[in-house]
């Protein structure tokens, strides 16, 4: 009778032996798991210490009807319903201030659907922030582009409106940037990403694997041991690479993004709301003194609510600063004044206690968020100039755009 053929049993070698042909095969099955699509990481591990630099979008506002608002950002991937903002929204006539994080990617197109089907969203403040809540970035109406179903973008008086058309459900307007938001550090910690959320995912699959291993498997000796499993983490890692692949795949793209060259000009922005039609005036005192050549004039919007005035700079320092509102009797109000590149990157939001009263005006107070200036009734010619650590602030900002 002829002898039956060996069986494997739970210490033959035959089953889990380290051999090139198998890793090669596990390398080769990894590699095309990696080039399979994946939109979204399956780990993203959380950094204990991301710094300061990661950005926040912020948005105060209220809406008139029952509903939500959407806030999409295009990560140089093109606008999409994975990178978007879901806001559920209730009517009411207060303000709320609503804080989310924002990717860390760049960012090259910013869209808000504002509430469907007639309703109106109020917006106060939209403003880009940093962990330490310094402003880096802030929008205001003239940003907004009605794009779809959209009946009215209006100022109101301590910000805008955005109403939709009824009985239309796809409302939608487009956010200028002039310039991508970039946040500092942003390669760092997308690199830490990766290290954190690839490794944590290897020690993982390493661990089922060892389970297996020793499920069905004894060492003979301490080198079997260390073979057998040095050989189960170079199956894991890879592997846990091919799980991670739309992190490190994004994570390399962002890497490769190049920022525009900043402009070095500065523009004064100011959110105000004037009763008084004739424009604005200027003037920066750059050591010739106070002079028409070196001044600029800005016209107001017909618009009874607020707007933005933007005065461009000179580029090099300045001696005095001097704001004349209009130049005859009238009520202004005046809620932000900000140093603002041309690339729409704040530099300084000043306070508003910055401008000082020196010719024909009666009053000049803070009132509920904004500076309060009315003229007597004989003004011809009001005055307001910059306070020595305002005009400070200015030039350091002016100096660093050099």
């Amino acid at each position: 009778m002829s002898e039956a053929a060996p069986t494997p049993d739970s210490t033959s070698p035959e089953w889990f032996s380290p051999t090139w042909g198998r890793w090669v095969f596990a390398l080769a099955l990894a590699i095309g798991g990696f080039l399979l699509p994946q939109e979204v990481p399956l780990e993203w591990y959380p950094l204990n210490e991301p710094g300061q630099d990661i950005l926040y979008l912020e948005i105060t506002c209220a809406a008139d009807k029952n509903g939500f608002f959407e806030i999409y950002y295009n990560t140089t991937d093109g606008i999409n319903e994975l990178d978007k903002i879901y806001v559920p929204i209730s009517p009411t006539t207060q303000t709320f201030t609503y804080t989310f994080p924002l990717k860390d990617a760049p960012i090259t197109e910013l869209r808000l659907d504002p509430v469907a089907d007639g309703g109106t969203l109020t917006i106060r403040q939209m403003r880009i922030i940093d962990r330490r809540s310094t402003e880096v970035r802030r929008f205001t109406r003239d940003m907004f582009t009605p794009l779809h179903e959209i009946a009215a973008i209006q100022s109101a008086s301590d910000g805008w409106t955005i109403t939709s058309t009824p009985g239309n459900n796809d409302p939608y307007t487009r956010i200028n940037l002039p310039a991508p938001l970039y946040a500092v550090g942003l390669n760092g910690r997308n690199l830490q990403r990766c290290l954190l959320s690839s490794g944590y995912l290897a020690m993982m699959l390493w661990i089922l694997l060892l389970a297996v291993l020793f499920t069905f498997w004894r060492p003979k000796s301490w080198r079997d041991f260390f073979r057998h499993v040095g050989f189960m983490a170079a199956i894991a890692l890879p592997f846990s690479l091919v799980g991670n692949r739309g992190l490190i795949r994004h994570s390399f793209h962002y890497a490769r993004f190049t920022l525009p060259a900043p402009s070095p000009a500065l523009n004064l922005e100011m959110d105000l709301a004037s009763d008084h039609p004739t424009p604005a005036q200027l003037f920066r005192d750059t050591g010739h003194g106070y002079n028409e050549t070196e001044s600029v004039r800005i016209g107001y919007e017909p618009v009874a609510g607020l707007q933005t005035l933007r005065f461009p700079l000179p580029p090099g320092p300045l001696r005095a600063l001097r704001f004349d509102p209009f130049d005859a009797p009238g009520r202004l109000d005046i809620r932000g004044i900000r140093l603002v590149g041309t690339d729409g990157i704040t530099h300084a939001v000043l306070p508003l206690d910055s401008l000082v009263p020196q010719r024909d005006i009666a009053r000049l107070g803070e009132d509920g968020g904004f500076l309060r200036l009315q003229t007597p009734p004989e003004a011809r010619d009001p005055i307001l100039e910059f306070s020595p650590s305002a005009l400070a602030e200015i030039n350091r900002s002016l100096a660093t755009r050099r």
